[in-house]
C-alpha cells in the first residue's frame, strides 16, 4: 500500500512540473514559443511641440547697418492702454525713411513690419509715421502686434519720458523748455488719441488739460488786475459793508451771496484764496472736496451753488491761519474775475495771456465730443473714473484751462523776472505772487505758486495738477531754465507724482547743460 501511494504521489508531481513549465513558456514566448522575445522594443516618437510663443524682445537700430548712427539707440517696449508700444529715439541727423532695425523675437516665430516680412539687421523700412509689427508664432495662428514709435531728438531726454509712459501707463505726454527766456526744446510723445485709425500723435502744439496748474493762470488775472488797481489782495470777499469793522467794503462777491454767513466767512480776503488759507478744509465738508465729488450735497450743483453751500458754513480755522488747499477757493477767484471785468473767466485769461503773445490757451469743454480740434484725448485708469466725468464749467478756474506746452513756456518768460522777454508784470507785483506766505522754508505756497522744493533745489516756484486722465508739472527754475510736463493720462501709483517731478528736473538739468 505504501509503494503504490508514494508512485502516485511521485506521478502527480512530475505532471505538475510539466504543466508549469509549459506555462512559463507560453507566458515567456508570447505565442507559444514560436516567437522570440524583443530584448530592446523602438518607442514610438514623441509628437513635436509647436511654439505659441510671438513675444518682441528686443528693438534698435544699430550704427553697422544704418547711416548716421554713432550709437546703437534701443527701444522702450511696453503695454500702454493695452497697445503694445515700441519707443524709440534716433538723432536728428538720422533719414528714418530708410531705417534697418534689428530685432529679437520668440524662438523660430516670424516678424512682419509694415506687412513685409523682416529680416533682423537686413531688410529696411520706411518709420516715418507709425508703423505695424506683427510677430507670428511657430504655430502659424498665434501673433502680436507692436506700434513703433520712432522719432528724432534727444535720447538723454527721451529716455525719461519713455520710462514714465512705459510704468504708469501714460499715452501721450507733452514736454517743453526755455533758456535764458528762449524756447530751446518742445517736443511730443505717444499719442494725443490712442483709439483714433490712424492713431494721433502728440504733437508740440497740442492742448492738455492743465488741472491745478490752472491756477497760477488764474493768479496771474487777478495780479493783473491788482495792477489795474481794480482789486487788492486785501479786499474782503464775502462780507457785508461795516462786518469787519466801520468803514470796511462790502465784499467782492457779497451781492452774490447775500445774508447771514458761517463764523468766520466774513474775514476771508482775496489772498487768503489765493494762497489756501481761506480756513476752510476738506474737514468743514466731511472729508471731501466740494469740487471733485460726488457727495449728494454736490453732485449736479452749479459753481454758485456749490460756494453758496460753503459761505453758509463756518471755517474750521481763522482765514490766514493754517494752509489747507481747497480747491474751491480759486473758483471763487474765477467769480471774482468775472464780476469785476464784466466778462467770462475765459475771455480775461486769453486777454491776459495775448500780452504775452499767447493766443490759444481756453478753458475746456466737458465732454470728449466738444474737445477742441487740437486738443488731446484723457484717460482715467481708475476703476469707475472717466476722464470726462468732471462738469469743466464747475472746476474752472482751478483746473480747467487747456494750453500747449511752448505756449505755457511762453507765458512763463512774461513772469519770471528775466529780462530778454519783457514781463507783463512789474517787479513788486511778481514779488507778491512768488513770496513764501505759508512757510519760512521751501515747500510753502505763494499766490498760486508752489515755492521752492525741499529736494529740487534748482527749482524756485513750480505748481503740478490732477484730474481724471491727466497730470501736470510745470516749474520756474533758479537757473534760467524752466520747463513743463504735461500727461494725457494719470496713474493710481503712489510714486506716480514723484516720477513726474523727478523726470522733469532731470530734463531741465539736461537742457541747463546741453543747450
Amino acid at each position: 500500500m505504501k509503494s503504490r501511494f508514494f508512485m502516485k504521489a511521485k506521478t502527480l508531481l512530475l505532471a505538475a512540473v510539466m504543466v508549469s513549465s509549459m506555462l512559463l513558456v507560453a507566458s515567456c514566448g508570447g505565442g507559444g514559443g514560436s516567437k522570440p522575445l524583443d530584448p530592446d522594443p523602438t518607442p514610438n516618437p514623441p509628437t513635436p511641440t509647436v511654439s505659441k510663443a510671438c513675444d518682441l524682445v528686443v528693438f534698435q537700430f544699430k550704427s553697422a547697418n544704418n547711416t548716421g548712427l554713432a550709437s546703437n539707440p534701443s527701444a522702450t517696449i511696453s503695454t500702454i492702454q493695452n497697445r503694445n508700444l515700441v519707443l524709440i529715439t534716433v538723432p536728428e541727423t538720422v533719414d528714418i525713411t530708410k531705417l534697418v532695425p534689428t530685432f529679437s523675437i520668440s524662438d523660430k516665430a516670424t516678424a512682419k513690419i509694415g506687412g513685409v516680412a523682416a529680416t533682423s539687421g537686413v531688410t529696411s523700412f520706411d518709420f516715418t509715421n507709425d508703423t505695424e509689427m506683427v510677430v507670428t508664432a511657430e504655430n502659424g495662428s498665434t501673433s502680436k502686434k507692436y506700434f513703433i514709435f520712432v522719432k528724432k531728438g534727444n535720447n538723454t531726454i527721451d529716455e525719461q519720458v519713455y520710462a514714465v509712459m512705459a510704468k504708469y501707463n501714460i499715452p501721450g505726454i507733452s514736454v517743453a523748455c526755455t533758456k535764458n527766456e528762449k524756447l530751446v526744446f518742445a517736443n511730443g510723445y505717444g499719442y494725443a488719441n490712442i483709439d483714433a485709425t490712424p492713431k494721433v500723435r502728440v504733437a508740440p502744439n497740442m492742448l492738455f488739460r492743465l488741472a491745478s496748474v490752472s491756477k497760477a493762470q488764474t493768479a496771474l488775472c487777478i495780479m493783473t488786475l491788482y495792477e489795474e488797481g481794480l482789486l487788492s489782495p486785501d479786499d474782503y470777499v464775502f462780507a457785508p459793508a461795516g462786518a469787519n469793522g466801520e468803514g470796511s467794503k462790502e465784499g467782492i462777491l457779497y451781492s452774490m451771496y447775500p445774508g447771514t454767513h458761517g463764523a468766520r466767512v466774513d474775514k476771508i480776503k482775496v489772498r487768503h484764496l489765493l494762497t489756501h488759507t481761506t480756513g476752510w478744509q476738506y474737514a468743514t465738508t466731511g472729508g471731501v472736496d466740494p469740487i471733485f465729488t460726488g457727495d449728494s450735497r454736490f453732485y449736479g450743483k452749479s459753481l454758485t451753488e456749490r460756494v453758496k453751500y460753503m459761505v453758509g458754513t463756518a471755517t474750521t480755522n481763522e482765514p490766514g491761519a493754517v494752509y489747507s488747499y481747497y480747491n474751491l477757493g480759486f473758483c471763487v477767484l474765477g467769480q471774482i474775475i468775472e464780476k469785476i471785468t464784466g466778462k467770462s473767466y475765459e475771455t480775461y485769461l486769453r486777454e491776459v495771456t495775448a500780452k504775452a503773445g499767447v493766443t490759444d490757451m481756453w478753458v475746456a469743454k466737458t465732454q470728449k465730443s466738444d474737445r477742441r480740434s487740437n486738443e488731446c484725448v484723457y484717460y482715467s485708469q481708475v476703476s469707475g473714473n472717466d476722464g470726462y466725468g468732471n462738469d469743466m464749467t464747475v472746476v474752472g478756474a482751478c483746473g480747467a484751462v487747456i494750453a500747449s506746452a511752448p505756449d505755457l513756456m511762453q507765458v512763463l518768460c512774461a513772469e519770471d523776472y528775466g529780462t530778454v522777454v519783457p514781463d507783463i508784470l512789474k517787479k513788486e507785483t511778481l514779488d507778491l505772487m512768488y513770496y513764501n506766505y505759508t512757510s519760512s522754508s521751501p515747500g510753502g505756497y505763494g499766490f498760486g505758486w508752489r515755492i521752492g522744493h525741499s529736494t529740487l533745489t534748482n527749482w524756485a516756484s513750480y505748481h503740478g495738477g490732477n484730474i481724471a486722465g491727466t497730470a501736470t508739472i510745470w516749474a520756474r527754475g533758479k537757473n534760467g531754465v524752466n520747463g513743463v510736463l504735461l500727461c494725457n493720462s494719470r496713474s493710481p501709483k503712489d510714486d506716480f507724482d514723484t516720477a513726474i517731478y523727478v523726470a522733469l528736473n532731470a530734463i531741465m538739468a539736461t537742457v541747463y547743460s546741453s543747450y
